[in-house]
């Protein structure tokens, strides 16, 4: 078993609906004056849904004191979309041994591609 979590490759999540990204294109114009093209407003929703995961996940950690049978299955999930399936009862390990500085780690490395991204409308 490794000791490091992989980390995510965030463009393959799955892609937004027309709808949600006609939406955030009019919300990030808003926001930075500036209009934003389908790509990077898609881009933006798959690093907003990848973050809000993590937030989530934190949260129910801190406020808990472990890991919920939901968090371990979205844990579950993400090995499976890096192409490794594993157990339930493994999910739990891999959460409870790394998982709050790996957290840390992915929501820097989602917050510095969202900064990347929106510098360019700036």
């Amino acid at each position: 078993m490794s000791n490091n979590l992989p980390s995510i490759d965030y463009t393959k999540l799955p892609e937004p609906s027309r709808a949600e990204v006609e939406v955030a294109i009019e919300k990030l114009t808003e926001k930075y004056r500036r209009t934003f093209n389908y790509e990077d407003a898609a881009k933006f929703i798959k690093l907003h849904k990848a973050l809000e995961m993590w937030e989530k996940i934190d949260a129910d950690m801190e406020a808990s004191g472990e890991i919920t049978a939901e968090d371990a299955q979205l844990i579950q999930q993400y090995f499976k979309d890096n192409g490794e399936d594993i157990s339930l009862k493994r999910a739990y390990l891999e959460a409870e041994k790394g998982l709050i500085t790996h957290i840390a780690t992915e929501m820097l490395k989602i917050t510095d591609e969202i900064k990347k991204l929106t510098e360019d409308y700036k």
